[in-house]
C-alpha cells in the first residue's frame, strides 16, 4: 500500500529521521494498519445507528443547590472579598 516514498515524505513532514530498518518496519506497519482500516469499510452499517457515546447516560452530574453552610465555610477561609467574588491568594504569584 505505501512506497518507500511515501515513508520518506511522511518523515520528512513529521521531522524525523529514520534508519533503513525504521523505514521498512514503519513501511509494513502503516500498511498493516491502513489494510485493516480497508477491511473495515466493507463492513455494512447501513442499519447501525448513529453514536457519540458509548453509553446511553445523557447528563451524570447533579443540580447546583446552594448550601449555606458551605458559604460560612468559605467566608472564613477567604475572608477577602472583590466585586462580589471571594479573594482567593494567586499561585502564580512571586513572593
Amino acid at each position: 500500500m505505501l512506497s518507500k516514498d511515501d515513508i520518506k515524505k511522511l518523515a520528512q513532514l513529521a521531522r524525523i529521521h529514520l534508519t533503513e530498518k525504521e523505514e521498512k518496519e514503519l513501511e509494513k506497519d502503516l500498511s498493516s494498519i491502513l489494510g485493516y482500516v480497508e477491511k473495515l469499510k466493507e463492513v455494512d452499517i447501513s442499519g447501525v445507528p448513529e453514536m457519540t457515546h458509548a453509553t446511553d447516560s445523557t447528563n451524570v452530574f447533579r443540580a447546583d443547590e446552594e448550601i449555606e453552610q458551605d458559604d460560612i465555610l468559605l467566608r472564613e477561609q477567604f475572608p477577602d472579598e472583590e466585586r462580589g467574588y471571594l479573594k482567593v491568594k494567586g499561585i502564580f504569584e512571586r513572593e
